[in-house]
């Protein structure tokens, strides 16, 4: 009798351990207990979508700590070279252990407080450093541009036109591949500089795109102009443009933008299908929350 109550107890207390560990994986993971720098992008990402198509595939976002966190741990012999970027993409929201003596937790909390702001989209993935949050402050409309920014990276596959422009110029240009003549450096200089400059018209045609996202969605038509002031002056960026830059300077994007949106009619290219559906999901593991389209093209 007593064997069989022991038993019963352990399979109780089992059951309830998987019961725990179950509902625990529901809380970890369920976007109504995500960080609140998520939870921002999610509703700001809601907000663009209800008036535009974002595509037919997942866009992927990711808060890390970005390049003061890399800077840092180069300063202090963590790291070399490219393997600096582990401690860019390092999750802030997890606890680390200490390398070599130095605490992992403290210099991630220094990336927030010193850092920049940074955002970047490479992969289908959307990254944002946690110390752009803080620096846009309440300024979440200008937080919407930077994000609108690099989404239309993605939905509008700049990479790829990027890759194809600069191939057809290269060619145009008698510019070789393949650096192998007495003319290689030179060669290698002159792609380097058309590179640069394809990849500046491309960043204004995603200023553009965002933009046109956001004044669909009903945020005030110059409020990524106001965006490119602001992060102009925290960031201290060139006025003008760099040849070797992969960014127009502040004058010129300016100047750019401010042309597109005098043209701009919202009425001449909304066209939104009122069907369109999507959904969330949040891996807190992986430290990134997912865009889900539901719609079928």
């Amino acid at each position: 009798m007593f064997k069989r109550s022991n038993n019963k107890l352990i399979s109780i207390f089992l059951l309830s351990f998987l019961f725990g560990l179950f509902i625990n994986n529901i809380i970890q993971n369920s976007i109504f207990f995500m960080p609140k720098e998520y939870k921002l992008i999610k509703n700001i990402v809601n907000k663009i979508a209800s008036k535009n198509e974002l595509g037919n595939q997942k866009i992927l976002f990711s808060i890390n700590n970005g390049s003061y966190m890399t800077w840092n741990t180069k300063s202090l012999d963590l790291c070399k070279g490219e393997e600096c970027w582990y401690f860019n993409n390092l999750n802030p929201y997890k606890n680390h252990k200490s390398i070599n003596g130095i605490n992992i937790n403290n210099l991630s909390n220094q990336a927030y407080l010193y850092g920049g702001i940074e955002g970047y989209a490479w992969n289908g993935i959307v990254w944002i450093s946690k110390s752009t949050f803080r620096s846009f402050g309440e300024n979440n409309d200008l937080l919407a541009c930077l994000i609108g920014h690099e989404i239309s990276h993605i939905i509008f596959d700049d990479h790829i036109k990027e890759s194809q422009i600069l191939s057809s110029k290269m060619k145009d240009a008698g510019i070789s591949d393949n650096y192998k003549s007495s003319k290689e450096e030179k060669e290698s200089e002159e792609k380097k500089l058309l590179k640069m400059e394809i990849s500046r018209r491309v960043e204004s045609q995603a200023d553009n795109n965002s933009t046109k996202l956001l004044i669909n969605s009903g945020f005030p038509k110059e409020i990524c102009l106001k965006y490119l002031t602001y992060i102009t002056k925290f960031e201290k960026l060139d006025t003008k443009t760099n040849p070797n830059s992969t960014h127009p300077g502040y004058l010129e994007r300016y100047s750019s933008l401010e042309k597109f949106i005098e043209n701009y009619q919202v009425k001449n290219e909304l066209k939104v299908d009122k069907s369109s559906k999507w959904r969330w999901e949040f891996n807190r593991d992986l430290n990134i929350l997912t865009f889900i389209p539901l719609n079928k093209f």
